[in-house]
């Protein structure tokens, strides 16, 4: 028996998962987007893993660079969640941002910031998993914005 993409999407919809955009610079260029899949793997080395898609530019950047950051969004930050999510060849134009020790940039105002050198990298299907070994973090105070059903959601207390 066989799932249909429809049947798998409608149903991973009804998890509820974090907002966060995956940031790497190489060359000289900085690249971002949007991601949902993300999760914690371990503490000891404090690890986590990400998953894009093989096609986008910020998944090509970040197999030429080795490194990366995890932005997790805060309730309010919509609209960048948004502007990562697409294909405009500058999203960080007008965009306020701090450098990380690993020279990753960092969105100001998000709640957490990981910074992440990869360390084992594996393809399924149409993404890329890249798991990386956390070297930095930062957190702030707020509420996360979430994804639930196809639409940006926050936590009630």
């Amino acid at each position: 028996m066989s799932v249909t993409e429809t049947a798998y999407r409608d149903a991973i919809s009804r998890f509820m998962s974090g907002v966060t955009v995956i940031t790497t610079a190489h060359g000289g260029e900085l690249q971002g987007i949007t991601a949902t899949a993300v999760s914690s793997v371990t503490l000891q080395p404090p690890t986590l893993l990400v998953c894009l898609n093989r096609q986008s530019a910020t998944c090509r950047a970040l197999i030429d660079s080795g490194l990366f950051a995890v932005n997790v969004l805060q309730s309010g930050q919509q609209e960048l969640a948004q502007r990562f999510a697409t294909k405009q060849p500058d999203k960080f134009a007008g965009i306020a941002m701090t450098t990380g020790s690993l020279g990753m940039p960092l969105l100001d105002g998000a709640l957490a910031h990981l910074e992440c050198r990869v360390s084992a990298q594996n393809d399924v299907g149409t993404h890329r998993i890249f798991f990386g070994e956390v070297v930095s973090v930062g957190v702030a105070e707020g509420t996360p914005l979430g994804y639930f059903r196809g639409k940006f959601a926050t936590l009630e207390s």
